[in-house]
């Protein structure tokens, strides 16, 4: 009789236990699928412990703890900014040129204008490029959205990325700021062109002293596709950059259980992968920028970035 490797019997029962605890709680935000707000984030991520079982998933503890005590910091928070870039001189990959099947571009739009909308890619000639260490961890959440796909309602193989945007230039990122600003200024009158900056930089990276994410190619914005329904999988609306998103903080309350639930799904898979979300947007995933860093590296003296800015 062949004997059992004791490490691999402890991570099947690892794993067994984890697929135990979300079928449990699926079955619990199911039965509420009607009712809007039934479950709170606080329920689902503290009272049930299901992402507490893998440390892999701790910075989704972490980041929901900050969210609701309103101390997560925006993308370019000083505490961010401080943080070292060593520049690795990883390369770029092109998305369209790695032949992933269930890993592939929303679709340009017809017009082949750029920002046309949640439902097409950027439209830049760049969205499709991002770090070689970006695109690896997102193959590696492909397999962790197959593996969990069970407890969460799908079936495995079914559920592909849809990626919006990966590199931008950072004249784009001027243009998409300061849109964001005017637009905060034409609704919100009497708030101050500093206060007025300060909430743009929460959905937009700036570019005054500073280094946008997504001009590292260490960011990426993503959308799940259900190829069995042939739709979105339900994350609630997608982008801030066509007007006022209520729902695009990652914990907002504002959402159905389902909705909850999907992008919870999305976050498991992710963490695992080691991309970390930014918490002001669920669509929005990196790793080895600043923000990531932040979030991933406890010791401030050892925070050190390995993406810089590509010119």
């Amino acid at each position: 009789m062949n004997k059992i490797n004791t490490s691999s019997l402890s991570k099947i029962c690892g794993f067994a236990m984890t697929v135990l605890l979300l079928s449990h709680v699926l079955s619990h935000v199911l039965s509420h699928a009607q009712d809007t707000n039934a479950t709170t984030w606080e329920q689902i991520l503290t009272e049930k412990k299901i992402v507490q079982q893998d440390s892999s998933y701790l910075v989704i503890t972490e980041q929901y703890a900050a969210y609701a005590q309103q101390q997560a910091p925006v993308v370019a928070h000083p505490i961010i900014k401080s943080i070292t870039i060593i520049e690795n001189n990883e390369p770029i990959i092109d998305i369209k040129l790695m032949q992933n099947k269930r890993i592939n571009m929303l679709p340009d739009a017809p017009s082949k204008q750029v920002f046309v909308g949640p439902m097409y890619n950027s439209g830049l000639p760049s969205a499709s490029k991002m770090r070689l260490g970006i695109w690896q961890k997102l193959e590696r959440v492909l397999a962790n959205l197959d593996n969990l796909a069970e407890s969460f309602g799908y079936k495995p193989g079914k559920i592909s990325i849809k990626v919006f945007e990966g590199l931008r230039d950072i004249e784009t990122q001027k243009k998409l700021f300061m849109n964001k600003f005017d637009e905060i200024k034409r609704n919100n009158p009497s708030m101050s062109d500093d206060m007025i900056e300060s909430e743009t930089a929460k959905w937009v990276s700036p570019f005054k002293n500073n280094i946008p994410v997504h001009a590292t190619g260490a960011a990426v914005d993503i959308r799940l596709w259900n190829d069995e329904t042939n739709d979105f999988v339900d994350l609630g609306p997608f982008g801030v950059i066509w007007g006022t998103n209520k729902e695009a903080q990652t914990f907002s309350e504002n959402l159905s259980d389902h909705q909850k639930f999907n992008r919870l799904y999305l976050l498991m898979a992710t963490a695992k992968a080691g991309l970390v979300n930014y918490a002001y947007e669920y669509w929005h995933y990196s790793a080895g920028d600043r923000y990531a860093v932040y979030w991933q590296e406890k010791n401030d003296a050892k925070r050190c970035a390995c993406y810089g800015l590509i010119q």
